[in-house]
């Protein structure tokens, strides 16, 4: 198949920044994948990416070197968008060619619209959702749907919950099973808890302090915290900033995510308590790669990714701190291989690439459309 992905020119790809950048990782496993099974691969990036497939930048920097120059949010949003809009661009000239049998698209989405209008309705557009699709986006997610060559798929089912639009497909994120490996086996004493994402209310922060509080255990949090957002800031300055002693609850600014690998294998668990409903949590599966257990609430895709006794614990959440804590003495029931395999036989790289190998096919035959090659 000629496959074209497109993402955001905000970020190269992989991205070079020490950020919580997931999508942008995502696409280049995607990308390197899909060209190891012998597709033709074009990959619609900021100029500087890194990808073994064929790279279409139109010259575009990562907008991200850009942000020092604007003194207004607003006026970087708009210069973001811009370059968005002309990357896409790229993306239709190229199906208008005739060079791509298909689209995948995995940021952004309803802002595109207007370019999209220009692709030509034989070639389908897939989408990706990487975050919640809350009834805010209904009404510019059936525009989208309108001009009929669209597809979503989601992260998982709980995704799609409440959602009034056909999806084609679920294909949960991958991880690299090769990279996040089990090692280090120490004592489960010695261990510390883990907790690793964005520093916000919604990442539960502050449930997973007062669980290792009582649980006397350690509690080592990597995150990343946003001194520019005033809400997110307050909650950093008075709910995790007071408790961090460097004694029982460490905390490290966001390190590369290849970096995250032996905090992962040396904790003892991670926590997950979050307060919304998460699409998915790459860092669950993560963990689970290299051997750690998960501690979460029972919300979004938890139950789709962690197996409750068997990979780590799910928590009602109205127990609130006092289950998270029951589950903290239990974590050596749980055996750390089978966190392994479990992620193994479905979260591994492979089995993502393969998911959208099968997406890809399904609605190239359904559409009657063209497939070149493989």
């Amino acid at each position: 198949m000629n496959i074209g992905l497109y993402i955001s020119p905000a970020h190269a790809v992989p991205p070079k920044e020490n950020s919580i950048l997931a999508p942008w990782i995502l696409v280049h496993q995607l990308a390197e994948g899909l060209v190891a099974d012998g597709h033709d691969v074009t990959l619609f990036a900021a100029k500087g990416s890194k990808t073994k497939a064929k790279l279409v930048s139109g010259g575009i920097d990562p907008a991200v070197e850009k942000l020092p120059e604007y003194g207004d949010k607003d006026d970087y949003r708009a210069y973001v968008v811009a370059q968005e809009l002309a990357l896409m661009r790229e993306v239709i000239g190229c199906a208008k060619a005739g060079k791509l049998d298909i689209v995948h698209i995995h940021q952004p989405v309803e802002r595109l619209y207007p370019a999209l209008l220009a692709m030509p309705a034989h070639i389908p557009v897939v989408i990706t959702f990487h975050d919640p699709i809350s009834p805010a986006r209904f009404a510019a997610l059936e525009k989208l749907m309108e001009l009929g060559n669209i597809h979503f798929v989601s992260l998982s089912k709980s995704q799609q919950h409440g959602v009034p639009f056909p999806f084609a497909a679920v294909v949960p994120n991958g991880v690299d099973t090769k990279q996040f490996i089990p090692d280090r086996a120490l004592p489960l004493h010695k261990r510390p808890l883990l907790m690793t994402g964005r520093i916000v209310q919604q990442k539960g922060f502050g449930d997973a302090i007062e669980a290792a509080k009582r649980s006397a255990m350690r509690l080592l949090i990597i995150g990343q915290e946003y001194p520019h957002q005033k809400i997110a800031h307050a909650y950093f300055e008075t709910e995790v900033k007071p408790y961090i002693d460097g004694k029982h609850v460490l905390w490290e600014s966001v390190v590369k995510h290849e970096h995250l690998v032996g905090h992962y294998q040396t904790a003892a668990a991670l926590l997950f308590p979050i307060q919304w409903e998460e699409p998915f949590g790459l860092v669950m599966i993560e963990a689970m790669s290299c051997g750690t257990p998960v501690i979460a609430y029972n919300r979004g895709s938890v139950p789709e990714i962690v197996v409750d006794g068997k990979t780590g614990f799910i928590v009602d959440p109205e127990k609130g701190v006092d289950g998270l804590a029951d589950a903290i003495k239990h974590i050596g029931d749980i055996d750390r291989k089978v966190c392994r395999t479990y992620v193994e036989k479905h979260f591994s790289l492979e089995i993502m690439v393969k998911g959208y190998e099968a997406v890809y096919k399904k609605i190239l035959h359904s559409s009657g459309s063209g497939m070149s090659s493989k």
